[in-house]
């Protein structure tokens, strides 16, 4: 039998090669800690106003515990002053979570792995900010009580508007070509992700936005949930069985979302000033699907604000609830935990405090 030594010489060089690769590939595996706030999710809290500002829990999914007031734990000394402020909004956004308070609080930016914060955008008489949306690396957007702000990620300092929307505006997300954002007093006011010109406006525009994994952009206008094709523009719509109400007056992001799994729809059915006991689901393709609640809240329970969520890691509906009724009652809270398919109840968490639960982050 003849024998190549150069081809032995040289399958005997790849081996080791890829054992070696195999080797470091283990020992980074090793070094790949996981964050500390990466299993599980947050819970934004509005704050007890007048009484301090609010602030941010988590749910440890491996200990299966609640952990409230992270951000402050994390940062000693750190809050969302002024007092007089409420944390209303937050969002992941390239590794970072961005906390946004309203009346006249701050932009906290805080590493979404630690919690620990990497910048900030004052609280000042000169801004009242809503929400957020990463566009790039460099640059954001701010919602606000008159308009929106482009921001530059780097120094987090505030730029210039984006064109045609002045007032109050909150909810905005970036989809496909487009920035779909919702102004009070224009509806949805969908701007080219290119250049920030403007695409579209849609009058009467209630509740936005959610997309689901078909890349459909979902919102409400009267009766109807509407999608929209964030490459084209085309949309098309179902009728539901109740009228959404807007969010504005006491803003708060829309109680609308979507599953990452299938294309489905979450939204809540409550009145402008939050609350209301029932969540509906839309399956894309089955108006039958929206015609009754999916999940119903415990008797003597509502909601508060945003209070539902998805987590994509369970294929969960996550929702908080406050007891029903004044004073002491809204520190009566619950967690629960559903199917996200079935809507079948899996856990039921209480615990207690004037957290005023606004909406969730998940990873």
């Amino acid at each position: 039998m003849n024998i190549n030594f150069k081809n032995v010489v040289l399958f005997a060089a790849v081996v080791s090669i890829l054992f070696s690769c195999k080797k470091d590939r283990g020992v980074i595996e090793e070094m790949a800690v996981p964050g500390k706030y990466e299993n599980g999710f947050f819970i934004i809290n509005e704050g007890w106003y007048g009484h301090g500002t609010g602030s941010v829990s988590f749910f440890d999914a491996t200990a299966g515990t609640l952990q409230d007031s992270v951000f402050q734990k994390e940062n000693d000394g750190k809050t969302f002053d002024p007092a007089s402020s409420t944390v209303q909004f937050a969002t992941i956004f390239n590794k970072n979570l961005y906390v946004v308070s309203k009346a006249r609080g701050p932009l906290v930016v805080a590493d979404a792995m630690t919690l620990k914060e990497t910048g900030r955008i004052a609280g000042s008489t000169a801004y009242d900010w809503r929400a957020f949306v990463g566009l790039n690396e460099d640059l954001g957007l701010l919602s606000s009580s008159n308009g929106i702000y482009q921001v530059d990620l780097k120094t987090l300092k505030p730029g210039d508007k984006l064109p045609e929307v002045t007032g109050q505006t909150g909810d905005m997300l970036k989809a496909g070509n487009y920035v779909y954002t919702l102004s009070q007093a224009s509806g949805a006011v969908i701007y080219n992700l290119k250049d920030l010109t403007v695409a579209k406006k849609i009058k009467g525009v209630t509740l936005g936005f959610a997309q689901t994994p078909d890349k459909k952009v979902w919102y409400t206008a009267g009766k109807f949930l509407y999608s929209s094709d964030p490459i084209t523009l085309a949309k098309d719509s179902v009728e539901l069985p109740f009228t959404p109400a807007t969010t504005w007056f006491a803003w708060f992001a829309s109680p609308m979302i979507a599953s990452t799994k299938d294309n489905a729809v979450y939204l809540l059915k409550s009145p402008s000033f939050g609350g209301g006991k029932e969540l509906y689901r839309y399956i894309a393709g089955d108006p039958t699907s929206v015609s009754k609640p999916f999940i119903t809240t415990p008797d003597k329970q509502s909601f508060y604000k945003k209070n539902l969520g998805y987590n994509p890691k369970t294929n969960q509906i996550v929702t908080t609830t406050v007891q029903d009724g004044y004073g002491v009652n809204y520190a009566v809270n619950n967690i629960y935990f559903y199917d996200a398919t079935s809507g079948a109840l899996i856990k039921q968490m209480p615990y207690s405090g004037y957290f005023f639960p606004a909406m969730f982050v998940f990873h």
